[in-house]
């Protein structure tokens, strides 16, 4: 019989059953968490193509014999995979910082990490973040000025968030926020200003949607955070108010930015399917509810956190998408 295919396809997976690559290599990736820079890369996509399409930047799109072979007029194929993996690079930064000063509480909550497990250093994690938020500067310097500035912006609140003495993750309420502000709010954002103008009220008017969602949705990964949390004195929603309150709380934010949506197409600021696309969302946001007071303190057994924060992320990115569809039809 052949031998049975043995790898580690999951942060959660041991290092043991890395056989393709060294396992120093592969904790380096475990650390940047590849499954949630897909929402800054899609993102970035998005944002950037949105502009596009109201500024009435794109052609009908072309086959030819030349690669790559489908081509589409008015596409800055460069500029937009500069200001994408400029997104990513940071992402990558964030989750890197971030878990050099959540090491001790990783001990608690999640030991599979690459610095619990002793495999990669803090000190060794700090340089990993600062060269990765070099190349994201140096990527978004190939853009332009102000995605260049939001850049600079985003990189300040992931610092904040994670690094004294600000340590937002420390401050009630301010936790979700500062997540929400950058991962929302400015993330439209600046995809939009990759290829297009940020006075346009459009990416700040999806910007204000999607922070809503998120101030609300961080809860998810916050509850099987717990114990740890509990011990180094973070004070998130879960920790501060418990499991049921802090569900209670978070609930209408989850809620809210689909009324926001209606309201929106009501005043003509979204297209004319919004609120189509609002009903769709509405109903998978109270299935998240449902999901969170059901398995919210759950560990996902291949990804981190619980099924209902992986349910979430998928929610986010099919909101990138919904956006981005609102503009195409």
């Amino acid at each position: 019989m052949g031998k049975t295919l043995c790898a580690k396809l999951f942060m959660k997976d041991p290092l043991d059953k890395v056989q393709y690559a060294p396992k120093r290599f592969r904790a380096f990736i475990d650390l940047v968490r590849p499954f949630t820079l897909l929402a800054p890369a899609l993102g970035g996509i998005t944002g950037s193509l949105m502009a596009l399409l109201v500024q009435g930047d794109l052609s009908k799109p072309f086959l030819s014999g030349e690669w790559p072979f489908l081509h589409v007029p008015g596409l800055p194929l460069m500029t937009m995979f500069s200001g994408v993996t400029s997104l990513v690079f940071l992402n990558a930064a964030s989750n890197t910082l971030n878990q050099v000063y959540d090491r001790d509480i990783d001990v608690i909550n999640k030991a599979y990490r690459p610095i619990p497990m002793k495999v990669v250093s803090p000190l060794e994690g700090i340089w990993i973040a600062v060269a990765l938020y070099g190349i994201a500067l140096w990527r978004a310097a190939m853009v332009n000025r102000y995605f260049l500035l939001i850049v600079a912006v985003l990189i300040l609140f992931t610092i904040s968030y994670s690094v004294p003495p600000f340590r937002f993750k420390k401050r009630l309420w301010l936790s979700n926020i500062s997540v929400a502000i950058p991962r929302g709010m400015l993330g439209i954002v600046a995809a939009w200003s990759i290829t297009g103008d940020i006075m346009d009220p459009t990416p700040w008017v999806i910007g204000s949607v999607m922070v809503v969602f998120l101030i609300g949705s961080t809860t998810t990964k916050d509850i099987t955070d717990i114990p740890g949390d509990v011990m180094f004195g973070m004070k998130t929603l879960p920790v501060y108010y418990g499991k049921k309150k802090a569900i209670i709380l978070s609930s209408p934010f989850l809620i809210i930015p689909f009324v926001m949506m209606g309201l929106y197409w009501y005043l003509d600021l979204l297209p004319g399917y919004s609120l189509s696309m609002a009903l769709v969302f509405l109903i998978w946001s109270i299935l998240l509810i449902y999901l969170l007071y059901k398995e919210g303190d759950k560990e996902d057994e291949h990804f981190e956190n619980s099924p209902a924060w992986k349910q979430m992320y998928l929610m986010l990115m099919g909101m990138q998408l919904g956006f981005l569809t609102l503009f195409l039809i």
